[in-house]
């Protein structure tokens, strides 16, 4: 709708038009200087278009910290109240926050989104920065409402300094708090341990408790199992506290740690009639370090060969059952052995787990090969990768069929959900096509597809030749809300392979498996594909628990293909890289070679060690992997195509050998009685293990809270190891996804350094320096419990910081949802079109120059003559003919002379000033 500020200016019309017939109507562009005269007429008057006109927006801004207990299985129901009550334009926009604030639905008029799919975090509660996203979601010109659902025990910025803002733009903001009991609030205000402690070590530890009020409450003290609480939890103490108020009592306790590693404890208060549970159970850690101590995981736990021959060596042996791995248990440990653990099998925060440990807590890790280990085992884009020796890319030259594959990407409105790290969903399963297109070579083809309701070609078949252009098609893949109708999406990527040509054919399918719509006719579908050749493969966005885990596990097994889940969204581009490997080349070599030696063997493992175990067996096979630049090839297997069989390098301050065989082939006899096994194995172990020898000097930790002060002390009798630059701290967080947090030290004294950092939630933390190639490891920290848990003696209730933030922005305290629409209408945003119509006006004054001295026009068409049909009743007579010329006499012949030439006329000098007058107007 077109509006004006000052609609009297369009008088100014008539003043205009009678200049324009006065002076300018004449001549060459009068028709464009009428136009301009018209567009500045309108320009005066302020135009102006409204967009977003009508209807409110309410922005819900929800609070999903553990703090809220059972009132978060609340939440997603009042969202539904709130959604149902829009009507016409309003519009409806949520966040939640947490540790972090995420904007979890953009306003719209239609939708809900689930709780469930928004993590961010229950480990604080920074209530400000949910309000600063609240803001940043609410558009200029339109009328709105905040409405806040949380208890107001808030961590972080003071919120009503985030509510100014709103106040300032008269924004009310309504809060429907959780009220909490006026029970006593007792807490665990911290636990007391030594920094370290060796095996086999004893220790006496406290901790402090404090109440609100005099009472009696039991307590005891539990040592949790190295993999996390259940049956094997140890009771350690107990008793029965006599609280004061507001003043401190210790409790003591003694322990000696049964395993080295970092042994957890959790004092437990009685919670019951407590204000804040959360705070009656606080947890600490201590790192015990032991001797020379290798994990052997694989199968199903039982000792094989490997074990046999490490304990044979004399090496303290554990054996363990695949599964996920913490940095807790590994700490305690020299050495990791993986016999052929699927990287699945690990997850995601194994995989990161290791990685840290090795590259930054300096352990050993030795890899062994199989038909489920490296590439075939899914290790390609994983973290454990970025520490091997080796890589698992896939190269054109051992490339046995060229492939064609569809990718299908679900881009429902789950997948709009910010993740930890910034991103969302939707941007890692991109990322993941990015990584099946960067493993596909020219001889491939893929095709890229959206999918919601319908599915959308971003990428049509066709070779893969461009990468880069791809890649960020597939990059600009965003989610559009809605759900995935998943037959549709099987239909279009099957259109696109029927008739491709490719050796092998296949689709890929990324859908949540909580929210897959839609099957249709799919088992016929897939029953067609696999009589044609095609294969389907599935990732699922959640759990195998989840609703439609079972139905895409289905698709999966019917279109002959694989079914992959990723619970952690950071997997994604791993399985994608995983599944892309599997297809499209066999990771595993099955032909018998037998293994080469190479120079550096014996260097790394041992003097002669190269000819004291000669020949090497034959073997069955081999895992395809590429040595990285800095990578020591100990051994080689020389078939087709050739790779390495042993291969070992220094990462950070740990180091990593792979083996690519399987170490522990039962159908490798040869092997197993090689009289080189052992000293093979034993001496890889050994080496991955020596990574902390002669260490440099010294890394001590202390905390304080939340904040910690990490202390380098290097040793003066080795100042030619002392580092050159400042060093970093790197913090090694248990569960963690990701590049760990890095910080710069600062110099406080000649060989000391220091660097203050702050704990943001309860998981573990080992903080480290690497030096000279060796990694200094300081203590294992945690805090005792979420930030947001922490007593609040003294301060204002969180009922009352809600109240506060309502009355400072004109809002209200709620004690239902009915009537949050109930605001005035939304004026739009005015878009003003004074200045286009100037610009116009501008043009067309230069385009009026141009005609008038250029003498342009619009093209004038052809007169034609029409002929004339005569009158009835009326004769035409013709025209007159003109009378002959006059002749003048003829001379005679006898006087007949040369006739003289004929005078020029003489030109119409009144002709000539009408032309020169013409031009002059024209020029005008």
């Amino acid at each position: 709708m077109i509006a004006f500020d000052h609609i009297l200016a369009l008088i100014l019309a008539l003043p205009a038009a009678a200049a324009w017939w006065l002076w300018f109507r004449r001549g060459h562009g009068r028709v464009v200087r009428a136009v301009a005269l018209a567009a500045l007429v309108l320009a005066a008057a302020g135009p102006h278009v409204d967009f977003g006109r009508g209807g409110s927006d309410v922005v819900v801004v929800v609070d999903r910290s553990a703090s809220m207990g059972e009132a978060l299985q609340r939440q997603d129901e009042a969202l539904r109240a709130i959604g149902e009550q829009r009507r016409g334009h309003d519009r409806l926009a949520v966040v939640a926050f947490g540790e972090r604030a995420l904007v979890v639905q953009a306003p719209q008029e239609t939708g809900v989104p689930r709780l469930a799919d928004a993590i961010a975090g229950d480990s604080g509660s920074e209530l400000a920065d949910g309000l600063e996203a609240g803001w940043s979601v609410l558009p200029a010109g339109r009328s709105g409402r905040v409405v806040v659902l949380s208890d107001g025990e808030f961590t972080g910025l003071e919120p009503r300094m985030a509510g100014a803002r709103f106040a300032l733009a008269r924004v009310p903001i309504d809060v429907l708090p959780e009220v909490r009991s006026t029970a006593a609030d007792a807490a665990i205000m911290d636990v007391e341990l030594p920094t370290a402690l060796r095996l086999g070590e004893s220790f006496i530890g406290a901790a402090r408790l404090l109440s609100d009020r005099d009472e009696r409450r039991p307590w005891r003290i539990m040592r949790l199992h190295a993999r996390g609480g259940g049956a094997e939890d140890k009771l350690v103490a107990s008793g029965v506290a006599e609280l004061s108020s507001l003043r401190p009592t210790i409790v003591t306790f003694a322990d000696r740690p049964p395993a080295a590693g970092v042994a957890q404890y959790r004092v437990e208060l009685d919670e019951r009639d407590d204000r804040q549970p959360l705070n009656n159970r606080a947890r600490a850690v201590l790192r015990v370090t032991g001797g020379e101590r290798v994990l052997v995981l694989g199968g199903d736990g039982t000792p094989g060969n490997i074990a046999t021959a490490l304990s044979a060596a004399g090496m303290t042996v554990v054996c363990r059952a695949e599964g996920p791995v913490s940095l807790a248990e590994l700490v305690g440990v020299s050495c990791l052995v993986l016999e052929q653990v699927p990287a699945d099998r690990l997850g995601v925060r194994g995989l990161e787990a290791i990685a840290q440990w090795v590259e930054h807590l300096g352990g050993g890790l030795l890899m062994t090969g199989g038909r489920r280990s490296f590439g075939a085992g899914g290790y390609h884009k994983s973290a454990v990768e970025r520490v091997l020796p080796v890589t698992m890319e896939l190269r054109d030259e051992h490339r046995k069929l060229s492939v064609a594959m569809a990718i299908t990407l679900d881009r429902s409105g789950s997948m709009g959900v910010t993740v930890p790290g910034g991103r969302t969903k939707m941007d890692l399963a991109d990322e993941g096509a990015v990584a099946a297109i960067d493993l596909l070579g020219p001889t491939d083809q893929v095709a890229i597809h959206a999918v919601d309701s319908a599915p959308h070609i971003i990428v049509p078949l066709s070779p893969v030749v461009d990468k880069s252009a791809m890649k960020q098609k597939a990059l600009g893949i965003h989610s559009e809300g809605g759900g995935i109708f998943v037959y549709q999406a099987l239909l279009a990527a099957g259109n696109e392979l029927v008739h491709a040509t490719a050796g092998s054919r296949h689709i890929l399918l990324f859908a949540d498996a909580n929210d897959a719509e839609e099957p249709g006719d799919y088992k016929n579908l897939l029953a067609d594909y696999v009589k044609a050749g095609i294969t389907v493969s599935v990732i699922g966005m959640g759990t195998d628990r989840d609703v439609d885990a079972e139905f895409l596990k289905n698709v999966a097994a019917r279109g002959n293909g694989r079914i992959s889940f990723a619970e952690a969204p950071e997997d994604i581009p791993r399985l994608f890289a995983q599944e892309t490997l599997l297809v499209a080349r066999t990771a595993w070599v099955g032909e018998p070679v037998r293994i080469q030696s190479k120079p550096p063997l014996s260097a790394e493992l041992g003097a002669g060690l190269d000819t004291a175990i000669s020949p090497w067996p034959t073997i069955p096979g081999y895992n395809l992997t590429y040595a990285r630049d800095r990578a020591s090839v100990l051994a080689l297997c020389p078939g087709d195509p050739q790779a390495p069989a042993l291969a070992s390098w220094h990462i950070g301050g740990g180091r990593s050998i792979a083996a690519c065989f399987n170490l522990d082939d039962p159908t490798s006899p040869e092997l197993l009685a090689w009289r080189g096994y052992s000293r093979v194995v034993s001496g890889a172990v050994r080496w991955c293990a020596g990574a902390d020898s002669d260490a440099p000097g010294a890394l001590t930790a202390i905390r304080s809270g939340r904040t910690v002060v990490a202390r380098l002390d290097l040793d003066p009798a080795h100042r030619e190891r002392w580092p050159q630059s400042p060093p970093e701290v790197v913090l090694a967080e248990d569960g963690a996804i990701g590049a760990p947090r890095r910080q710069a030290m600062d110099q406080v004294d000649h060989g000391r350094w220091e660097a203050v950092f702050r704990l943001d939630d309860e998981r573990v933390v080992i903080p480290s320096a690497v030096v000279d190639h060796v990694a200094l490891i300081g203590p294992a920290l945690c805090l005792p419990y979420s930030p947001e848990a922490a007593p609040r003696y003294g301060q204002t209730s969180g009922s009352a910081v809600l109240s506060e933030l309502a009355r400072d922005t004109s809002g209200a305290v709620r004690h239902d949802l009915v009537g949050v629409y109930d605001n005035p209408p939304s004026d739009g945003q005015a878009t003003m079109l004074a200045p286009f119509l100037v610009a116009i006006a501008l043009a067309l004054l230069v385009l009026e120059v141009a005609v008038r001295r250029l003498r342009l026009g619009w093209p004038r068409l052809p007169r034609f003559a029409m002929p004339r049909w005569p009158r009835r009743g009326l004769a035409r007579t013709p025209p007159a003919s003109p009378p002959p010329p006059a002749t003048a006499q003829a001379p005679r012949p006898a006087e007949a002379t040369p006739s003289a030439p004929e005078a020029p006329p003489v030109a119409d000098r009144k002709g000539l000033h009408d032309a020169l007058e013409q031009l002059k107007k024209r020029r005008r």
